[in-house]
């Protein structure tokens, strides 16, 4: 190898990914939890035959 600036860039590239790979690890693993805004599920609605064929006296 004549001209050892290649082999300096090289090693500075490999250097410089492997921060941006630790750093963005360390991001991953410090972030705090998202909020949650998810509404709370709705309630759910039951029926019974009473309720859906109910008498309705209409010669009162």
């Amino acid at each position: 190898m004549d001209d050892y600036s290649d082999l300096v860039l090289g090693m500075l590239a490999l250097a410089v990914a492997a921060l941006l790979l630790v750093a963005g690890e360390l991001y991953l693993v410090t972030r705090p939890e998202p909020p949650q805004t998810h509404a709370p599920a709705p309630p759910v609605v039951t029926s019974s035959a009473e309720t859906i064929f109910c008498h309705v006296d209409f010669g009162a």
